[in-house]
């Protein structure tokens, strides 16, 4: 199991994945991304996406030394990361869970947005672009790790990587469990079927589990146990078609 948190996030956004995973006995990654878990956002100046792409594939790698196939979790960005693992990897990922991936924002300034055209504009301006930390529970906020800010620059790489992530979408053949929260104020229910649409996963082998109460942050928020509950089961499904030692 690789574990991936987003944007200007932490290992912390997944952690509530380890305890049942572990308890499956599946080796377990949760890198922690070019930029993110540092004391200040300023650790994100300078970082573009294909950084955040190396330091997958290294965990990736070092993870194939102790299992023969992975499943990758994405957390929002991570999932555009994943997506792009199992694409340039058809035989080492077995298969994708996505959580809140970010194909589609609600920001009519994000790609596919009205106001896309302006966004060059805009980035151009701004130094820094805020990140509200949003729960359908507040008190859980105060929790919340991540930076509350993010250098404008790393606000575009993130936009070209969805950019870059939707066009490759047909060449993902993998299994894909798809959790998406109704009330997402970052993601767009669209992005869902967008995903199912542009997969190139058979439709028998692509899932998808909405949760009613929960913003963005599905392994946080008041849903959470039940997000980590949905990617246990379906681990516990891939782990019953690997058939037994000869």
């Amino acid at each position: 199991m690789l574990l991936l948190h987003g944007f200007a996030g932490s290992p912390d956004s997944v952690r509530v994945l380890v305890a049942p995973l572990k308890a499956l006995g599946v080796p377990l990654a949760l890198p922690t991304l070019p930029g993110h878990g540092g004391a200040s956002p300023e650790a994100l100046r300078g970082v573009t996406w294909p950084a955040w792409m190396a330091a997958a594939n290294a965990a990736l790698e070092e993870l194939c030394t102790r299992a023969e196939r992975v499943i990758v979790v994405g957390n929002s960005m991570g999932g555009l990361i994943a997506l792009q693992l199992a694409a340039d990897h058809p035989t080492l990922i077995d298969s994708v869970v996505l959580a809140s991936a970010p194909i589609q924002l609600t920001s009519p300034l994000a790609p596919g947005g009205a106001l896309a055209p302006l966004t060059p504009l805009i980035l151009a301006v701004l130094p820094r672009w805020p990140l509200r930390k949003r729960y359908a529970d507040p008190a859980l906020a105060a929790g919340d790790t991540s930076y509350v800010w993010a250098p404008i620059g790393a606000i575009a790489t993130l936009l070209d990587f969805i950019r870059h992530t939707r066009i490759r979408l047909t060449a993902v053949l993998a299994p894909v469990l798809i959790l998406q929260g109704r009330r997402d104020p970052v993601v767009a229910p669209a992005s869902v079927a967008i995903l199912l649409q542009e997969l190139g996963s058979p439709a028998e082998q692509q899932q998808v589990v909405w949760f009613e109460r929960s913003l963005h942050e599905l392994f946080r928020d008041g849903e959470r146990e039940a997000a980590a509950a949905c990617v246990a089961g379906f681990v516990q499904q891939r782990l019953a078609l690997v058939p037994p030692p000869a």
